[in-house]
């Protein structure tokens, strides 16, 4: 008869090892972005019947989801060689979109100060901010802000630019306007100012200088991976004594942190082959791709200039070859060209319906909108062209057959294990029969939840491994641990963490701590299955909605049958599932990059994307001293304080086997992270490689891996691997649900009915567990209902000012025994505030939050303890009281 062990093994094997059985067929290697255009509006401008072609350089923008449609310029009298004067239009259109409907006007009139166009404009909170331009009185250097609001259409003036300008780019970073560029009345201008729209009153800021004077060049505020930048994008200029002007394929890049322009890749049609483009229509795509549509290479400019100067020099036939290149002209650039702000490269997505220079562009989620523009010389679109994105998605039956697998196999474990608690003491501590080894990996899998599987390689992707060393600092903290901490959970047998805290201080901090947990926690259950989630809806399509309540209901099945014993245990097999899949996603990475290893190599090194310390004294950034700090911090704060993790000291047998899985756990940490780190890097070498295959309109970077999973791993191997994502959440989840209900058994429902009975403890336990985790459901589906996936920093930061006060309290405990139980939660309070007031009025980065909220709090205490000196009568040693 097979031993439990034997069978424990069996069980592990098969449910970590089965799935991939099912490899087979193998990925699709053509680009995964889908584009279609098609035309949403046609200009029919009252009252200007002759402007039925359309006009170019109009301003157009968003405001209240209506679209704005402004002022630009046309030749309905005639074109360029026929003498034609340039037209500029005053009117302004609103246009809306019902839900279910098309594109409609809504409003039309003659509201602009004055007939202008060819300037540059952004929308903004409060309305289509139109900067610059030319009028028949010459170049402006007039701002205005366009605002629709119910049925209203208001023009605003705004501080005007330093200089009259036209054929200038703007964009907008929150509140911030930037400028460069641009025809003056001198030549083109290497000119780059701001405009803050929400003090506007300040003006225009000077910023550092183009690297070189430029018109009509493309301006996008993108992320880089690292923060919010500008990227400038070719353009033209005419130097003083050059016959022909020069059009450019630079690409510059300025990050309002450094302040200070930066050369990247030139612009590329095809690997490796630089086009030179001005006048082009450019706007962000996704998180981090950006859209040039159309253009004027200048090949044809230049050749009706060279016949220009022949003109001047007494060529009398020139002026007839000049105006047969306009009259014959082939059309503007019709190449939509997409650049990765990350990666630094560059794809064609394919040809333009309608070409055109001269054109503004907006977004609207996957699709681009093209206000008129100019088609060939002198001619003007008569139309709203809408360009839509999409990426492949469908994850197939092979990929949900391994899921399916995976789930009942975690179901089945809870059931495995569901006979064995007997009581309390077996359903929270397994009765200390959990193998050292085992709860080492537990704890592991438990810090290492979904967001973190999907962050990391996402994380390092975009930016460089300086987070390596916060992933890194359980390795210091863990002696701390041992030493000081471990004594007081083991010796005296706590149910809880918080237990200790009502004898060295009293139960009303018990409970305040206890509450805080809880909190924390279900807020914490519902951000581990709503955003991983999200990202696998946006990679395969698969719900939203049932991602979260499949894991949800899975997960509080197996941890309320089986307890802890089965939460261990379910981890151990996640935390194999994790790191399998993990090495198999790399090597698929690495025989996609062409030159492989070699190359992944080169291009990390050359790139600067190994960098891991960085010693400047920087504290808003992730430098090595915030790092480590801030790192060393949260670690003791999550392996002190936070119950998910402490109640694995009380599953061994002793406190020497409990130690030897901390320590167990610290050294399990540096191999995986450097692997989730070098995924990270591999997906940057992969994309480089292939920048068709990265899906250009992703929501969010964190995206990045499991897209790749599904796109380019083989079927079933890819259920694998999004098996491991949800593995990774579902280990977090199952412990946080059984800590939960941990706390509200022991810390509130024994306390408040003592002669309750053992069974009666037991239904307790197992229904606060179904509660929680049902409440934890329902606060993720609120979340995806809501859309807020973006306040995911802001309640991030919340979270940890929570946490950071716990921690003070143990650290209080242990090493301050003048604190007492009022000066401790004074302290903690006061440090809640320090911290709320340090995040709102200054730029410390969050990585320091941690520890700012518990130094702070330990410092507020010892001054309180002054006034309420600790009087329980409490001798703290080491392990005893």
């Amino acid at each position: 008869m097979m031993t439990l062990i034997a069978k424990r093994s069996v069980l592990l094997i098969l449910l970590a090892w089965f799935p991939i059985l099912y490899v087979a067929v193998e990925a699709e290697v053509n680009g995964i972005n889908r584009v279609t255009q098609d035309k949403v509006w046609s200009f029919d401008l009252l009252g200007i019947p002759e402007l039925e072609e359309g006009l170019a350089g109009s301003y157009f923008g968003w405001h209240n989801r209506h679209l704005i449609i402004a002022g630009g310029s046309a030749f309905p009298h005639g074109k360029p060689w026929e003498g034609g004067a340039k037209y500029f239009s005053d009117a302004v259109i609103v246009l809306e979109k019902p839900a279910d409907g098309e594109w409609k006007e809504v409003y039309q009139g003659h509201d602009l100060p004055v007939a202008i166009g060819e300037g540059a404009s952004v929308s903004v909170p409060n309305g289509l901010l139109c900067i610059g331009g030319q009028s028949n009185e010459g170049l402006s250097r007039a701002v205005n802000l366009i605002a629709y609001d119910n049925g209203q259409l208001s023009v605003k003036r705004f501080p005007d630019l330093p200089y009259r300008v036209r054929g200038h780019s703007a964009t907008v970073i929150g509140s911030k306007v930037f400028v460069v560029g641009g025809e003056t009345d001198e030549g083109p201008s290497d000119g780059f100012m701001s405009l803050d729209t929400a003090q506007p009153d300040l003006g225009w800021q000077i910023l550092p200088s183009l690297p070189a004077p430029l018109t009509g060049a493309t301006l996008v505020a993108q992320m880089d991976g690292e923060e919010t930048a500008l990227f400038l994008f070719g353009g033209r200029a005419r130097q003083a004594k050059e016959p022909v002007t020069q059009f450019y394929s630079g690409v510059y890049h300025y990050r309002p942190s450094e302040g200070k322009w930066s050369r990247k890749n030139d612009m590329q049609l095809g690997r490796k082959k630089p086009i030179q483009l001005a006048m082009a229509a450019g706007v962000p795509l996704g998180a981090s791709h950006i859209l040039l549509a159309g253009g004027d290479e200048g090949s044809i400019y230049n050749r009706v200039e060279a016949e220009m100067n022949a003109l001047e020099s007494g060529d009398l036939t020139a002026s007839e070859r000049r105006d047969s290149l306009w009259l014959h002209h082939p059309g503007f650039f019709n190449r939509l060209l997409v650049y990765n702000t990350v990666t630094d490269t560059w794809l064609d997505a394919g040809q333009m319906a309608e070409p055109v220079a001269v054109s503004t562009a907006v977004s609207d989620g996957n699709t681009v909108l093209l206000a008129g523009g100019e088609s060939r010389p002198g001619i003007r679109s008569a139309s709203i062209q809408a360009i839509t994105f999409s990426v492949e998605t469908g994850f197939g039956w092979l990929n949900y057959v391994v899921l399916g697998i995976y789930f009942t196999g975690m179901l089945l474990l809870g059931f495995f294990f569901m006979g064995r608690e007997n009581d309390t003491t077996d359903f929270f501590k397994a009765g200390g029969r959990i193998p050292w080894w085992a709860a080492g990996i537990s704890i592991f899998a438990t810090t290492l939840s979904a967001i973190t599987f999907i962050a990391i390689p996402a994380k390092t992707y975009a930016a460089d491994w300086r987070m390596l060393v916060f992933n890194l600092t359980i390795i210091l903290i863990a002696p701390v641990v041992i030493r000081y901490f471990l004594p007081f959970f083991r010796r005296f047998n706590f149910d809880t963490a918080y237990q200790y805290l009502e004898l060295r201080f009293s139960r009303p901090v018990r409970w305040v701590a206890s509450l805080l947990f809880i909190f924390f926690m279900v807020s914490r259950i519902a951000i581990v299955l709503f955003l991983p989630s999200l990202a696998l809806n946006a990679v395969t399509g698969f719900s939203v909605y049932w991602a979260i309540v499949i894991m949800g209901v899975v997960t509080i099945i197996y941890c309320t049958s089986g307890g802890i014993e089965a939460v261990v245990w379910g981890d151990v097999i996640q935390g194999f599932i994790l790191i399998i899949g993990a090495f198999l996603a790399f090597f698929y990475m690495m025989s996609g990059v062409e030159g492989g290893i070699g190359t992944f190599w080169t291009s990390a090194m050359d790139n600067d994307k190994f960098r891991t310390f960085d010693f400047r004294f920087d504290f808003t950034q992730p430098v090595f001293w915030v790092v480590l700090i801030g790192g060393l911090a949260n670690t003791l704060i999550s392996y002190t304080s936070d119950q998910s993790v402490v109640q694995r000291y009380m599953t061994t047998k002793d406190e020497k086997a409990t130690a030897r899985s901390i320590w167990l756990n610290g050294f399990l940490s540096i191999p995986v992270s450097l692997l989730f780190f070098l995924l990270g890097t591999g997906l940057y070498a992969f994309y480089i490689s292939n920048p068709g295959q990265l899906g250009v309109v992703n929501p969010n970077i964190d995206s990045v891996f499991p897209q790749f999973i599904v796109s380019q791993m083989p079927s079933g191997l890819a259920g694998l691997l999004i098996a491991a994502i949800f593995a990774a959440a579902m280990s977090t989840l199952s412990s946080n649900i059984n800590s939960v209900s941990a706390v509200v058994t022991a810390d509130f429902f024994k306390i408040l009915c003592p002669t309750a009975s053992s069974a009666k403890s037991m239904l307790v336990a197992r229904w606060s567990g179904i509660v929680i985790g049902l409440f934890g459901i329902g606060m993720a589906l609120v979340l995806a209902a809501w859309n807020i996936a973006s306040l995911w920093d802001q309640f991030n930061t919340f979270l940890g000012l929570l946490t950071g006060g716990l921690g003070a309290l143990f650290v209080m405990g242990i090493f301050f025994k003048r604190i007492g139980g009022t000066a401790a939660l004074g302290g903690v309070t006061g440090g809640l505030m320090v911290l709320l007031l340090v995040k709102n009025h200054s730029d410390l980065s969050f990585l320091m939050y941690g520890f700012t909220g518990m130094f702070s709090s330990v410092v507020l205490a010892l001054l309180l303890s002054l006034i309420f000196p600790n009087r329980k009568k409490l001798k703290v040693t080491r392990g005893r009281i």
